[in-house]
């Protein structure tokens, strides 16, 4: 369980029920608990839709948004747009194939419960990049160094040669233009 209460799936109607969260404030206590460094730009969106099944539930909706990351190649931070689709159905019923693991519903004294930011947090997850960059053609930091080569070149290129290429280093090519 994350930080928001479970909903009854009781409560839903047998055609289903919109629900929409605007929350900051859940997000950074998200960020802060998985120890995720970064900060909302636009709000985070989660639009869901709750549809009961008679096996099982239907959840679809989207994550929306814009946040802040550090560069995995410089460490400045760049933005990033949140756009994903939630497309879950959740069986009642789980089989004995299945690996145990902290689903968004759950039975309690006989009833279904679902949680919202649990789905919501999934798909968040799910959308991040693998590897956030603040620009396209960041260059990253100087490996000798440690200098944003994005602000300007470093004094050390030069002094930083591996060794074992120093035979290389006054080699000249003579190119043929033609």
């Amino acid at each position: 369980m994350l930080l928001m209460d479970w909903l009854s799936l009781s409560d839903i109607p047998d055609e289903g029920q919109k629900l929409y969260f605007e929350d900051d404030s859940k997000w950074l206590l998200l960020w802060d608990r998985f120890a995720l460094d970064c900060k909302a730009r636009k709000s985070l969106i989660t639009s869901l839709e709750v549809l009961p099944q008679q096996d099982g539930v239907y959840f679809r909706g989207r994550v929306q948004g814009q946040i802040a990351l550090s560069c995995s190649r410089c460490l400045e931070p760049g933005l990033v747009d949140i756009d994903y689709s939630i497309d879950v159905y959740e069986s009642f019923t789980v089989g004995p194939e299945e690996l145990p693991r902290q689903r968004p519903i759950k039975q309690e004294n006989g009833k279904w419960w679902f949680s919202p930011e649990q789905l919501a947090w999934e798909h968040f997850v799910l959308a991040l990049p693998d590897k956030p960059l603040c620009t396209r053609d960041c260059l990253g930091l100087c490996s000798g160094c440690g200098e944003n080569i994005n602000h300007g070149m470093c004094v050390c290129v030069e002094e930083n040669l591996d060794p074992r290429l120093a035979v290389l280093r006054n080699l000249k090519i003579n190119r043929k233009r033609g």
